[in-house]
């Protein structure tokens, strides 16, 4: 599995890194989508969606659940790292938040 991580060439709010963050744990990524100025950010976007895809995903038993902590911790050490992540497979082809 290979995921596109880019750095952010944007100019991010002060709390965009620790949204984009939570954007993987749990429901918090609801955070990143309704806290300004961070959610006009398309680098926060960006992680809240893949963590609303990993949220449907954790609905599989077992298989989802797995696939879900994996992409779930590579999202966050991209996000860290201040790069965008594309959950590897599904995640160019799904976009929930524009």
């Amino acid at each position: 599995c290979m995921s596109e991580n880019q750095n952010v060439s944007e100019q991010l709010p002060s709390n965009a890194k620790l949204f984009s963050i939570l954007s993987y744990v749990g429901i918090l990524w609801l955070l990143g989508l309704l806290i300004s100025p961070e959610k006009t950010s398309p680098f926060v976007r960006s992680h809240v969606n893949n963590g609303i895809i990993i949220s449907i995903m954790e609905c599989i038993p077992f298989v989802g659940w797995v696939c879900g902590i994996i992409c779930a911790i590579m999202g966050i050490i991209a996000a860290a790292k201040t790069q965008y992540f594309t959950i590897p497979v599904i995640g160019d082809k799904i976009k929930i938040v524009k």
